[in-house]
């Protein structure tokens, strides 16, 4: 990789083996975590905000214009490296939720959705909040249609927007969206529920559209050239659309946003990329680069980190919990999530967490938004022991500096 990430980890002057500096600083950071969660609230409550180290200020979202330039992303103009979280809540309609006895989770994210959580998430340093939607749930043809269901994810956005965060919105057809047959890659239905959100987001350059969540193919040539330009691919019935023509599709309907593309193997990988046109060259490339249990870091060169050399690449999902299969699963040190951030920050890649709605990606609880951490990670408590303390500490410190073991405690 060039630099050690793990060296720089362990020279850092706050480590394991000064336990009674990091039980100091870790308690003066809880300290400084909750005054900020505090003032978040009187700030929301009041329609007003503060102006984030990104240049996103609370009550200026329709103000914000999200741009590319070159491999970079820019807000307003500037240089910019979004700080974001991920919302469950509006992934399936509301009345499902109340009726689904396994969404009860989701249905009290739902719940909680509104002025408290988006202090939560100020105070946690994010100025981007990523909401998945639901793909069958927007198209009428589909069995899963809800006609009240745009509503409810336009006023979502809205509030969100009000409240002067940049928004991505995701379209979602795995499981979670209640889709028994997901497909790999986007497909028509994809555009027609693009179709209805651009009439809504189209204009809003604080808005950008994450065209399509964690295409589900091996990194193939074959695959990419799918992925790319549509067809059916191997096991599939339903043909794809593919990205370009999307994206086509939606410029010559006047979409002015940035576009998000994810990778293939659940946008694990951006290795083979093919080249992509945008008349308005305002794309960027998503992967999400969970550990999987393992602790092996060789090959984030190949997967993304060569890519950010030539086009803008966001870590747009991302946590690492513990006991958890897509997370740390069942390792007992967290230094590969240290060093993955450290990774991003020096390759310039934004990063969004998971859900902050749910727990045990980011937070313990909901509502209350205590963040996770790895305090207890030797005894396995998986209950409370994640990422969402560490992210916090590379927020609020704009990605400025290398993170350490006891960024995460």
């Amino acid at each position: 990789m060039g630099i050690s990430y793990s060296r720089l980890r362990r020279n850092s002057s706050l480590e394991r083996n000064e336990p009674s500096r990091i039980a100091t600083t870790r308690t003066l950071r809880r300290l400084a975590f909750a005054l900020s969660l505090t003032c978040s609230v009187w700030l929301i409550g009041c329609g007003g905000g503060g102006q984030g180290a990104s240049g996103a200020g609370a009550g200026a979202g329709s103000q914000q214009i999200v741009d590319v330039s070159a491999t970079s992303m820019t807000l307003n103009g500037s240089p910019w490296l979004s700080k974001g979280v991920a919302l469950q809540a509006f992934v399936r309609p509301l009345a499902v939720l109340q009726t689904d006895a396994s969404e009860s989770a989701r249905l009290n994210a739902r719940q909680n959705f509104g002025a408290s959580e988006l202090a939560a998430i100020r105070a946690f340093g994010a100025d981007t909040i990523r909401f998945q939607i639901g793909q069958p749930a927007l198209d009428p043809v589909s069995p899963l249609y809800d006609s009240t269901y745009l509503s409810q994810v336009v006023g979502a956005i809205q509030t969100a927007r009000q409240a002067g965060f940049v928004v991505m919105i995701m379209m979602q057809d795995e499981a979670i969206s209640g889709d028994p047959h997901p497909h790999p890659l986007p497909t028509a239905e994809t555009q027609t529920d693009w179709d209805l959100l651009a009439a809504q987001f189209g204009s809003d350059r604080g808005v950008v559209f994450e065209l399509y969540n964690e295409p589900n193919l091996p990194d193939t040539s074959t695959n990419w050239q799918l992925w790319l330009n549509g067809g059916t691919a191997l096991n599939e019935t339903t043909p794809s659309i593919g990205m370009q023509p999307l994206i086509n599709h939606l410029r010559a309907n006047g979409a002015q946003n940035v576009f998000v593309l994810d990778g293939l193997q659940l946008g694990k990988t951006l290795n083979g990329l093919p080249a992509v046109a945008d008349p308005l060259n305002r794309l960027v490339y998503a992967v999400h680069p969970y550990q999987n249990g393992s602790a092996n870091e060789s090959q984030w060169d190949t997967q993304f980190g060569q890519a950010s050399s030539r086009v803008p690449v966001w870590a747009d999902e991302w946590s690492a919990p513990t006991g958890m299969s897509l997370g740390l699963g069942n390792l007992t040190s967290f230094d590969v999530a240290v060093d993955l951030l450290n990774y991003l920050r020096a390759h310039s890649i934004s990063l969004c967490t998971g859900a902050f709605d749910m727990p045990r990606f980011v937070v313990q609880d909901i509502p209350g938004w205590t963040l996770t951490n790895y305090d207890a990670i030797s005894s396995g408590n998986s209950q409370t022991d994640g990422s969402g303390t560490l992210v916090h500490h590379d927020f609020a410190a704009n990605y400025s500096r290398v993170l350490t073991q006891a960024d995460g405690l």
